[in-house]
């Protein structure tokens, strides 16, 4: 840090012991000093020289006055201000610990919940300052001071003020009148009239960088705001949205439409909606419900629950005593998951051709991975498809056989964390598998029958008895091939789609796609 200008010392040396630089930002320098009249460690903040020569200091003295009316506990209040030989400065107390930059700098990003939470504070603060009339208009990491483990918002007023103070010159110069990254749309396009709307959006920004690790890099289109989506995040940035609740995602865009009507009232409701987010698990609606009890009394039905069953956690925690680690029970399991998959048992002589896989990927999958998964199905099973009525914001697949035959389905769904994935095969209309299942029945009746009257010695019915088990074991011959040429048709199936579950789940699981090529399979 350069040393403090001897100037400086002089011209406050009545009222304040300047000791060292303890910051510099883009308006003023900040300084620790020693308040001589009240022996107590304060931040004096001096303006850039570029800068108080381009505004009038009466009346951004004047401007300032208004913030120091402020007086909230997440609030740093303004406790001097003037000018002494051409420095303009400021005065509040000296916090002692970090801001939230330097957080920032030091750890990447946040947990959400410690996030949200410092996030709650400065939203109270910044609410408390609009009902006074006070907008901040420079939300950003360096004026969040973060003391005892509370948020405290610096600065308030002071970019009004200086806009105020010294406007036409300011724009002539071209200083920036607020900082890049965190700047609400209508303030970049040089607005003044200036509202709540705008520090919703630049706290928007600090909490996407609090979670995810930078700023956006560019503000959500209208299409963004209307699917509550961050339609063209970075990859990287992505993959860190997709590990948070939708809810917190769809609070975030709407914080940073272009419009600012279309944001949050207050900074209040955007931290309340953010904090649901966290909360609340995820909600479904009446039609959602039925699609849910459906299904899992299918699952039932032909997955029936023992009534010793134990929940994941709950084999976990037993496999703890034995010193078993709870990785090797999840592995463990999601190999038992891969194996429960095959020919369902049932149908006509145990022969009821249906096929079913069913995976569980510990990460949501998003909806823009959806075309790549549905390339991998379409160039994995060679079938032309269509994506049927989804249930939420899952992803529903169906072949289209032509003449009947085997129709697959293909379920991708996301909740709460994790993405299931479900493939299903059946027949699509009677074929000959079901046919020799008749033969089967019908034509050894027909062989018995003759071998009864040969028995009574008709000639005549006993040289038809023998032909008609001939026939019958010709027949009986026949079934068995095509059953067993059936079951290696069924067999090759199993493998086409099991290779297709695994590549889906590698798909979600790395949020990278997979070649489909023939040397990738």
């Amino acid at each position: 840090m350069p040393n403090v200008p001897d100037a400086l010392k002089s011209a406050l040396a009545d009222r304040y012991a300047i000791e060292r630089v303890i910051g510099r930002g883009g308006m003023a320098t900040v300084y620790l000093a020693r308040d001589m009249r009240h022996g107590r460690d304060v931040a004096v903040k001096v303006m850039q020289p570029e800068l108080a020569a381009s505004i009038g200091t009466e009346r951004f003295l004047r401007e300032i006055e208004i913030s120091a009316q402020l007086n909230h506990p997440h609030v740093l209040t303004l406790i001097d201000s003037g000018e002494a030989d051409d420095f303009i400065y400021f005065v509040m107390p000296y916090v002692s610990g970090q801001s939230l930059r330097g957080l920032l700098n030091r750890e990447g990003c946040l947990e959400p919940r410690r996030a949200i939470a410092i996030m709650r504070e400065v939203a109270d603060a910044l609410s408390y300052a609009h009902r006074q009339g006070v907008v901040h208009r420079d939300m950003k990491p360096e004026n969040i001071l973060l003391s005892e483990g509370h948020a405290v918002v610096t600065d308030f007023g002071i970019a009004k003020a200086v806009i105020t103070a010294g406007m036409e010159n300011l724009t002539r110069s071209g200083f920036p009148l607020g900082t890049l990254g965190y700047m609400s749309p209508e303030q970049a396009v040089g607005r003044t009239d200036l509202g709540p709307a705008t520090d919703v959006y630049s706290l928007a920004s600090v909490v996407y960088e609090m979670l995810i690790g930078e700023t956006p890099g560019m503000w959500p289109s209208d299409e963004a705001v209307r699917m509550r989506y961050f339609l063209e995040a970075a990859p990287e940035h992505r993959e860190r949205l997709d590990r948070l609740p939708g809810a917190v995602e769809q609070a975030l865009v709407q914080a940073m439409s272009m419009r600012p009507e279309q944001r949050y009232t207050t900074p209040n409701e955007f931290a309340q909606a953010l904090q649901r987010g966290i909360d609340t698990p995820p909600q479904y609606d009446r039609k959602e419900v039925g699609k849910i009890v459906k299904r899992a009394a299918d699952i039932q039905a032909s997955h029936p629950t023992e009534g010793e069953a134990l929940s994941l956690a709950g084999v976990q925690r037993i496999a703890a005593e034995v010193g078993i680690p709870p990785e090797q029970v999840s592995e463990a399991a999601d190999v038992l998951v891969e194996g429960a998959q095959g020919v369902i048992p049932g149908g006509v002589f145990g022969l009821r051709p249906e096929l079913e896989f069913e995976r569980f990927v510990d990460v949501e999958s998003p909806q823009v991975r959806y075309p790549d998964l549905l390339e991998e199905i379409r160039v994995t099973l060679g079938e032309v498809g269509e994506i049927n009525e989804t249930l939420g914001n899952a992803l529903s697949w169906s072949s289209s056989p032509k003449g009947g035959g085997r129709k697959a389905q293909v379920l991708v769904s996301p909740r709460g964390g994790k993405t299931r994935v479900r493939i299903t095969d059946k027949e699509g209309a009677p074929t000959a598998g079901v046919l020799a299942a008749i033969g089967l029945v019908s034509l050894p009746i027909l062989g018995i029958t003759g071998a009864i009257f040969d028995s009574l010695g008709v000639s005549t019915l006993g040289t038809i008895a023998a032909a008609v088990t001939a026939a019958s074991t010709v027949a009986g011959g026949s079934y068995w091939a095509v059953r067993n040429s059936f079951k290696r048709a069924l067999k090759r199936r199993s493998e086409q789609l099991s290779s297709l579950m695994g590549r889906l789940a590698v798909m979600v699981s790395s949020q990278q796609k997979v070649g489909s090529g023939p040397e990738n399979r």
